[in-house]
């Protein structure tokens, strides 16, 4: 069984995105939204936007690939074990129908719809649309990155400065939120968080920013950045220097432009670590 080609996907969300995302944007009424409160979230909140796209771009991709499934974040959310399909050996469409959904409420352009095409916990293929932007972003496992069907790389020379970033320290227990934030100080230049992993890998993957750090490892949120941006060029890596995988758990995980900026950031987060 072959991957689908990635300009018919990415077009797909487009698509998919012109009618179910964009018509609400800006318009959204007060009882479209609705709290979807988490242990680790309390103020997480869901839109009818996020279901109906869900639904549509679950039903679109399994119909383009004959005898996948697929894991949805709102699906998941209702049954969590449906997260166990990400290990096996069947083709899994991992979707985050609406990545940034605050921002989406709040009428900002920090949004998208994120896919990956899964296989025994490898991401094979991804895909990042971002609406409000213009923006496709897809990647094939060892056939590189593209964006609306241009391969780009994050090409940027290190060394310019110290690196500029984010640490997502929201979602680490208080004591590793307090080390990592410690023994970052005055390493790198803080930038304010986009508040949504699309915007974020897409500016990775493009050189625009040098690195982030999160802890959180929901698969939908990392799963279609991290091919995109190792395909770029970049590195997606947890603090010990083990790969990324949809199936990580919870842990300090560095995703960089590049290399030498993931090995930077690693060195003064590590214990004994340093400029």
């Amino acid at each position: 069984m072959s991957i689908p080609d990635l300009a018919r996907v990415g077009a797909f969300l487009e698509e998919v995105a012109g009618e179910h995302m964009l018509p609400f944007w800006r318009r959204l009424a007060q009882d479209e939204v609705t709290l979807k409160a988490t242990a680790s979230d309390p103020s997480d909140v869901v839109t009818t936007v996020d279901l109906a796209v869900e639904r549509r771009v679950t039903e679109g991709l399994r119909a383009l690939l004959p005898g996948s499934a697929a894991v949805g974040e709102e699906a998941a959310h209702a049954e969590p074990r449906l997260l166990d399909a990400l290990a096996g050996d069947g083709w899994i469409w991992l979707i985050d129908p609406i990545d940034g959904t605050r921002n989406f409420v709040a009428g900002n352009d920090r949004f998208g719809v994120m896919v990956a095409l899964v296989k025994a916990s490898v991401t094979r293929a991804a895909w990042i649309h971002l609406p409000a932007r213009g923006q496709t972003f897809s990647a094939e496992e060892g056939a590189g990155a593209f964006l609306n069907g241009a391969r780009f790389r994050a090409e940027r020379p290190d060394g310019e400065g110290a690196p500029r970033g984010t640490i997502y320290g929201t979602f680490m227990p208080g004591e590793v939120r307090a080390e990592i934030e410690a023994r970052a100080l005055g390493g790198h230049v803080p930038e304010e968080g986009a508040g949504s992993a699309c915007v974020e890998y897409a500016s990775l993957a493009r050189g625009q920013k040098d690195f982030c750090v999160y802890y959180r490892m929901l698969p939908w949120d990392h799963g279609p950045g991290a091919l995109i941006l190792r395909e770029a060029g970049g590195v997606a890596e947890h603090l010990d220097g083990t790969p990324y995988a949809v199936t990580s758990k919870n842990q300090v995980t560095i995703v960089a432009r590049s290399r030498g900026v993931a090995d930077g950031i690693r060195r003064r987060l590590s214990a004994g670590g340093g400029a």
